[in-house]
């Protein structure tokens, strides 16, 4: 992989833009529809961001006989989704277990700025990306970050919107090197990008991978 962020290299899939609306499919912010593990910082369980429904044919190279839906989530209340976390995701994508969690730090937000737990809800819906969600070059990566959180929040397949690629992506189980699947930023614009809640992450950006083979989900963050 090249060193520079951007670049032809980055040119394929499109990928979508998730933005709230309605969708064929059941694509929605928010909610509780699985039982996800308790924070281990914040002793609540933590938040269902999105949640995709496979069944959605625009997502096909995700689905597999282990994953019908994928969630993807986090605790944001606390320091726990600064560092690395792995988990196991199994019945459908329904059961999740905690594989290991690299933080180090004992950071929780103030009561007042906390997320609700869990997030309302909220239907979501696929949009191409545009080309200039795509960073095909230095113009192309700048204008990417501008509409990344001024028009939507999350981007879904296709190109990876990185500060710096990052190097450490293999399974923790069988090595091999896990699929970029979506990146979620905070709201920055001065519209409502989600109705239901003032997102707010605190500048950083949350990627999620996946190893398809083991069924295992990784998030990783970097600053904005």
């Amino acid at each position: 992989m090249a060193n520079k962020p951007f670049g032809r290299h980055w040119k394929g899939s499109k990928g979508y833009r998730a933005i709230e609306g309605l969708d064929k499919y059941n694509h929605h912010f928010g909610g509780q529809d699985r039982a996800l593990p308790l924070c281990k910082l914040c002793g609540k369980h933590m938040h269902q961001i999105v949640s995709f429904d496979l069944h959605d044919d625009r997502l096909a190279e995700l689905r597999t006989k282990e994953l019908t839906v994928m969630p993807l989530f986090s605790c944001l209340n606390c320091s726990m989704v600064w560092d690395p976390q792995y988990f196991k995701l199994s019945d459908g994508g329904n059961s999740i277990q905690i594989i290991s969690q690299e933080n180090t730090d004992d950071w929780i937000q103030d009561e007042e700025d906390k997320l609700p737990v869990p997030l309302p809800r909220t239907n979501i819906k696929l949009i191409e990306m545009k080309d200039e969600d795509i960073p095909i070059d230095e113009e192309h990566y700048d204008s990417a970050f501008d509409l990344f959180g001024s028009e939507y929040l999350c981007r879904l397949l296709g190109a990876p919107l990185y500060d710096e690629v990052p190097k450490d992506l293999d399974c923790p189980i069988c090595k091999e090197e896990m699929k970029y699947i979506a990146t979620i930023t905070q709201d920055l614009g001065e519209q409502e990008l989600i109705s239901v809640v003032d997102f707010q992450l605190g500048e950083i950006n949350i990627y999620y991978y996946l190893c398809k083979d083991c069924s295992v989900l990784k998030t990783q963050t970097q600053g904005t």
